[in-house]
């Protein structure tokens, strides 16, 4: 009896562990789905050492025939596609102590800068309004635009009494220049 009992739980044991290692070879598998997505990036920076940008008017020819001041690689650009560039104004240009230049007397003018291959320009009469002076149909990564702000409207002695004296060693008009970037 000793046998068969024997023999009885050695076959429990042995289907027990047939069952359990088949249950256990059958593989599983489940699904994931993976996407690859991509999100317009777009960074614009005016050079560090450009951020200040002088039309001076220091001798007779350049009240006679306007000033420029060109600055290469002036704007840097990131985009993960086609871009528009615009560049305004928040308004003319003025004096602390009174006085205006009407910000349309400047133009800001867009060229390629260093390596760079991609867009198109406009040029751009200053404005509060947004003027559309670079554009590209694809993007890239350190796009470099050389940029001329062109007074050569204030040629032909137009501002001959724009310095006022004892305003200080020289009267100088301001107006801050905003450059945007968007998706073309």
């Amino acid at each position: 009896m000793k046998r068969k009992n024997l023999f009885f739980v050695s076959a429990l044991i042995l289907f027990g562990l047939a069952n359990v290692n088949s249950a256990m070879a059958q593989p599983q598998s489940d699904d994931a789905t993976v996407n690859i997505k991509f999100r317009p990036v777009q960074s614009i920076v005016v050079n560090p050492a450009q951020k200040s940008v002088d039309l001076l008017y220091a001798t007779k020819d350049n009240y006679a025939n306007g000033v420029t001041a060109e600055r290469p690689d002036h704007l840097e650009v990131f985009s993960t596609g086609g871009f528009t560039v615009t560049a305004n104004t928040g308004g003319d240009f003025t004096r602390a102590a009174g006085g205006t230049i009407d910000a349309g007397d400047v133009t800001v003018i867009a060229a390629l800068g260093t390596s760079t291959t991609i867009g198109s320009f406009t040029d751009v009469a200053l404005s509060t309004t947004p003027q559309t002076l670079i554009t590209a149909n694809e993007g890239g990564t350190a796009l470099m635009y050389n940029v001329t702000y062109d007074n050569t409207a204030g040629g032909g002695n137009v501002y001959i009494n724009n310095y006022i004296h004892p305003d200080s060693p020289e009267s100088v008009y301001t107006a801050t220049v905003t450059y945007t970037i968007a998706t073309n």
